[in-house]
């Protein structure tokens, strides 16, 4: 049977009881050629799990429409373009079944723009750009570069806040649209993939599929 909860974009937090699903190009590599993990953690790289699986969310991901309990996305819709994230809201929204919860932590640009409006130094929107990654202090040479050169999906490529991406959203039908803080879920599964690291500062939204 299939399990009922999902996450895609998952990193290296994977927990036993979820389907887990990433896309990034380190996670390629690996999936692909095992024979290159030590080497790529000795360049820095994480070492995945082994119950994470290979998937695209915006091409869709092996799963049953309508079988989900819970979808989780961490720090993931920022490094979509704009077509690409509606695409994915549509995808989640047929995977979970009536009643189901989606559930995402992203970068909040309301407040990034808030501190940087704040910031009367002449650092301040060199630290805007560094905060948002919506640029690059330094390309990428050697190893580190492929990612890059085969994937791109390092940069921030649309950025939300709260307003926007609940009009997102009721668009692509979900409701209860809220905004969401830490281990506020009344479903307690959803604290095996949320951190506090990740949570922190962050725009953090939670609705369901009616």
């Amino acid at each position: 049977m299939e399990k009922g909860y999902m996450q895609f974009g998952c990193g290296t937090t994977a927990p036993d009881g979820w389907l887990n699903f990433d896309a990034g190009p380190a996670f390629w590599i690996q999936s692909r050629f095992p024979f290159l993990k030590a080497l790529l953690a000795k360049r820095g790289f994480p070492i995945y799990p082994g119950n994470i699986s290979y998937g695209d969310v915006i091409k869709g991901l092996p799963v049953q429409p309508q079988s989900l309990e819970a979808v989780y996305s961490s720090h993931v819709l920022e490094h979509l373009s704009l077509e690409e994230f509606r695409i994915t809201l549509r995808n989640v929204h047929r995977y979970l079944r009536p009643g189901g919860t989606f559930r995402m932590v992203l970068p909040d640009l309301e407040q990034l723009i808030q501190a940087y409006v704040k910031d009367g130094s002449h650092d301040a929107a060199n630290r805007f750009m560094q905060e948002s990654y919506l640029g690059e202090k330094s390309s990428p040479r050697g190893l580190r570069a492929i990612p890059t050169a085969l994937f791109g999906r390092s940069k921030h490529l649309w950025m939300w806040d709260y307003k926007s991406i609940e009009a997102e959203l009721a668009a692509a039908g979900f409701v209860a649209i809220r905004r969401a803080q830490l281990g506020d879920s009344p479903d307690p599964r959803f604290s095996e993939v949320e951190s506090e690291g990740r949570w922190t500062g962050c725009l953090g939204v939670d609705c369901k599929r009616p």
